[in-house]
């Protein structure tokens, strides 16, 4: 019986060698190796010919989201779980749209790993419904355009609006109308609500 080739992209040391062990202990399972960082994610995964990946969304230099793009973009036949502490709104939605085959929370049970792997490397997918839910509320949200992201983006670092109108080279009154089609879209009323929304969403990083 040929084993699934199991490969792991996280940058925490203990987690690639938490999964080592755990993949080892099934006889169906092979692990192929780790990488520790997005960068350079596509060429590790071609090289040691995984079946599956593991990739974690939050990494230092190159996050998940744009790994998994990358990989993909050099195979995309190339079948990808994603692991995640959290199952933010954002990070759900953009991985399952880019092409991630599953989602998996760092502290969903063993069992259901390995059902994940085992289900991908067969050509399914694994979302589970908590997940899939998730992805349902996100498609129904009119999305933020990538000006009101980056407007967030500079509130988050504690930016006024001066400061912002600067950054993005426009007018305070142009930021001031970002701001309420933020609101407008988030369902919030002022600019604190709104990155308060957009962080637990997952649409900014806490500065």
């Amino acid at each position: 019986m040929r084993k699934v080739r199991v490969a792991v992209v996280d940058d925490h040391e203990v987690v690639c060698i938490g999964l080592k062990y755990t993949i080892g202990v099934f006889k169906d399972l092979e692990f192929v190796g780790s990488h520790h960082d997005g960068e350079g994610a596509a060429d590790f995964v071609r090289e040691v010919q995984s079946d599956v990946t593991l990739l974690d969304i939050r990494m230092p230099t190159k996050d998940g989201l744009v790994a998994l793009e990358e990989i993909l973009a050099s195979d995309p036949a190339a079948k990808v779980i994603m692991l995640s502490t959290v199952g933010t709104e954002e990070d759900v939605y953009r991985a399952l749209e880019l092409g991630a085959k599953g989602y998996v929370l760092k502290d969903d049970r063993t069992e259901n790993l390995i059902e994940a792997i085992r289900t991908v490397a067969q050509g399914g997918e694994y979302v589970p419904e908590a997940i899939r839910r998730i992805y349902a509320a996100r498609q129904l949200r009119q999305p933020l355009t990538p000006r009101e992201r980056q407007t967030l983006d500079l509130l988050s670092l504690g930016s006024s609006n001066r400061e912002i109108a600067e950054e993005m080279g426009i007018s305070e009154d142009a930021v001031k109308n970002h701001f309420r089609r933020i609101n407008e879209k988030l369902g919030t009323k002022d600019r604190v609500e709104a990155l308060s929304v957009a962080l637990r969403r997952g649409l900014v990083r806490a500065g």
